[in-house]
């Protein structure tokens, strides 16, 4: 089970050490406002989290909808889905205790690079498919915020980890970055956020029919499904 709630929390010091990107030393803490909708999926693990899910989430309707050839696999195989995904049911499916997005935060090769060589990952990422420039920049922008804040913050980086979907070292790589380095990241790597389980269509399939249902019980399998999907991918 996840802590209750980390308000109280806000301010702590880190006490592990940390392993820090060049050039980067730690900045001041900042809270994002909470989100209205998030109460229920404990936003307070990851401030932040619910806004960014659902911008995920109003992203991928927007392709599906406007049947962008250029989108993402998974918005191909979810299309009917996506296109009837109102503004409740986005809300909905954005409000988890974990994060929808991914931006190599498993990959710590990656981030060593990162925040120091950025035209050594300029070259766009295999699979060619990203997000449209300017909202994949918000976007990275806003992920990287919410798990640094959540990092920094956390008496238990660890769980927050896990919510993010991010080994040690690549959470202590973000956690000591400064704030010019996170905008360059952002607007040079955005092309490396991602739907997170973008390959696999059947996650986010049972993500938006729970979400559709507005269904308590199938929220709660969903949660406890994606938890151990987060985990066992930490675990490999």
């Amino acid at each position: 089970m996840m802590p209750a709630s980390t308000h109280e929390r806000r301010g702590t010091e880190r006490t592990d050490p940390v392993v820090m990107l060049e050039g980067a030393t730690p900045g001041p803490y900042v809270h994002p406002p909470p989100a209205p909708w998030a109460e229920g999926a404990d936003d307070q693990l990851l401030p932040g989290a619910f806004e960014v899910n659902e911008r995920c989430l109003e992203l991928l309707v927007h392709a599906a909808r406007r049947e962008s050839k250029g989108s993402f696999s998974l918005v191909g195989e979810l299309r009917e889905l996506l296109k009837t995904a109102d503004p409740g049911v986005r809300r909905r499916a954005a409000c988890r205790s974990f994060l929808l997005v991914d931006m190599e935060f498993g990959n710590s090769d990656w981030w060593r690079g990162a925040g120091s060589h950025l035209s050594q990952y300029a070259r766009l990422p295999h699979w060619g498919r990203s997000f449209p420039p300017g909202s994949g920049t918000q976007l990275a922008r806003a992920a990287l915020l919410v798990a640094w804040n959540s990092l920094r913050a956390a008496r238990d980086p660890g769980t927050a980890r896990v919510l993010l979907g991010m080994t040690p070292e690549v959470g202590d790589l973000i956690a000591s970055l400064k704030f010019d380095q996170i905008d360059r990241i952002a607007q040079k790597r955005f092309r490396f956020v991602r739907p997170r389980w973008e390959d696999r269509p059947a996650v986010w399939r049972r993500l938006l029919l729970a979400a559709r249902a507005d269904s308590a019980t199938l929220t709660g399998e969903f949660n406890v499904y994606a938890l151990q999907l987060l985990s066992g991918e930490l675990l490999r």
